[in-house]
């Protein structure tokens, strides 16, 4: 049966709610599946209801974005699981975040007006809702007013690095980020491997180890834009630096319409037992209190 330890929900740029995200994911026959939204944690009590609801184990995550110096459009991406998504330095970390996401928006927002777009702060927050604002909701909103024909097309053409309504995000460096997530009792992952650029694997696996010197728990090995070539060595690596395996689709639901929970484009398939080895993992980090 499936697990499934990185998705998204509307609480961040998502297209489902949590409880659609669950009652979704349990149609792919996913058995453990972690909630991971960008910079909040806004969605785990409605998604861990759901799950009780349900007979689908949620596990409590988040994903943060860190401010890591890497070529071109390369990016380090955390992703924290098993967090106490209570814990009052995490919340801390994640609203100073939220903070900043809103005041890129509404510059955003100002780009676009100033470019002659009748378009409102009003009208992305109604959309965003309760969740953390991200360029796909802004994206969400000019091909719901028509002035784009697709979410691609806004960040190809206004939205990404580069383009007229970009404006750079405020993030966490990776100290910060590791000691938010450990001081929750949570385990850092290092998410989606590939996107920190490297072209082949051994300068990759030297910055992975660099990054486990800071604090790096893990890394997701198994992942919907991995290929089983680029999984294998990930997995071999981890093996070879007693670095803890974690695998997830990335699911998003509209925002990126192939990737099913579970399954990831098709042929994901994370073993159960990765999520016993996380959860061992933690009860060894942290046993004074399991």
């Amino acid at each position: 049966m499936p697990v499934d330890l990185h998705t998204h929900s509307n609480c961040s740029d998502g297209s489902l709610s949590p409880l659609e995200l669950v009652k979704y994911a349990k149609h792919f026959d996913v058995t453990a599946l972690a909630l991971t939204d960008h910079d909040t944690v806004a969605g785990l009590a409605e998604a861990q209801k759901a799950g009780q609801e349900h007979g689908l184990e949620v596990i409590s995550g988040v994903e943060l974005s860190i401010d890591y110096p890497l070529p071109g459009k390369a990016h380090l991406h955390l992703v924290g699981l098993l967090i106490d998504w209570r814990n009052e330095a995490l919340l801390a970390a994640l609203d100073e975040l939220k903070e900043a996401r809103d005041q890129r928006a509404q510059e955003i927002i100002g780009k676009m007006q100033q470019a002659g777009l009748q378009i409102s702060y009003e009208e992305l927050l109604e959309l965003a809702g309760d969740g953390s604002i991200g360029r796909p909701h802004m994206a969400m909103l000019m091909v719901r007013k028509g002035f784009v024909s697709s979410m691609r097309k806004a960040f190809q053409q206004y939205l990404g690095k580069g383009c007229p309504f970009y404006v750079p995000k405020k993030k966490l460096n990776l100290r910060q980020a590791i000691e938010a997530i450990h001081q929750a009792r949570g385990l850092a992952i290092l998410a989606h491997p590939y996107s920190l650029g490297f072209k082949t694997y051994p300068p990759l696996g030297k910055e992975i180890l660099k990054l486990k010197e800071l604090g790096l728990d893990g890394i997701e090995a198994y992942y919907s834009g991995h290929d089983r070539y680029f999984t294998k060595w990930l997995l071999d690596f981890a093996n070879s630096n007693d670095l803890l395996i974690s695998g997830g689709s990335d699911f998003h639901g509209k925002p990126k319409p192939g990737i099913k929970p579970g399954v990831g484009y098709g042929d994901l398939k994370i073993p159960e037992q990765v999520v016993l080895k996380i959860k061992e993992y933690r009860r060894n980090k942290y046993p004074e209190k399991q």
